[in-house]
């Protein structure tokens, strides 16, 4: 492996997707991945359920990458995110069992899905599925994967939105940037009660062990 695994992500943020046609008995899928910028990768989980007989509930660990998708003035530029996912992700002998292509616009809030699932005996086909983002991401929703790197202390945070108004100033979108702004505004304000929460569940954490 290179040298570039000591390096610290820090451009790394979560996003979450509800991913699903609306129509009477489609599948639909949470998508839950943890954005690395500095490599332009992603990885975390995806859930998908249908109310059929016997009920699907389909987990695959999910990992894959994302590219700009920049066109010139006026058109709208996108990110597409392309990934796959099987039972213990890249590093297990476990067949691919899903895979998706997603476009998003570059606030990555909401976009469109193509995607495809084993289901045990035959591929299924999903197209042209909205995507919205959930703006609170499940605490438990990267459990499959090992952590990454330590954050070593003192280092900046880059907010949830950071890639986002990059993005947006990149793009001179004065708007854009305003809303953004105040969106990361409350996620700073957040990291306080975010501290306080990580030193109970340490403490909780010492306490059980030490039983």
């Amino acid at each position: 492996m290179s040298g570039s695994v000591s390096q610290q992500n820090v451009g790394l943020f979560p996003v979450s997707y509800r991913i699903s046609t609306g129509l009477p008995g489609a599948p639909s899928l949470v998508l839950n991945l943890l954005v690395s910028t500095p490599q332009e990768q992603v990885n975390g989980n995806a859930t998908i359920t249908q109310a059929v007989n016997p009920p699907l509930d389909l987990h695959s660990d999910v990992w894959g990458e994302y590219t700009y998708l920049t066109v010139m003035s006026p058109g709208v530029s996108k990110i597409l995110i392309t990934a796959q996912g099987n039972h213990g992700g890249p590093g297990s002998n476990s067949i691919v069992n899903f895979k998706i292509r997603l476009v998003v616009g570059t606030d990555w809030r909401e976009g469109v899905a193509n995607y495809e699932y084993y289901n045990g005996s035959q591929w299924i086909e999903v197209t042209n599925a909205p995507a919205h983002l959930v703006e609170s991401v499940p605490s438990n929703a990267f459990q499959p994967f090992h952590p990454g790197p330590v954050i070593q202390p003192h280092r900046p945070i880059m907010p949830l939105y950071a890639a986002p108004i990059q993005s947006a100033i990149a793009a001179g979108d004065l708007a854009q940037m305003k809303s953004l702004a105040a969106l990361a505004k409350q996620q700073l304000e957040q990291l306080p009660q975010l501290r306080i929460a990580l030193d109970t569940a340490k403490n909780e954490l010492s306490r059980l062990q030490s039983r």
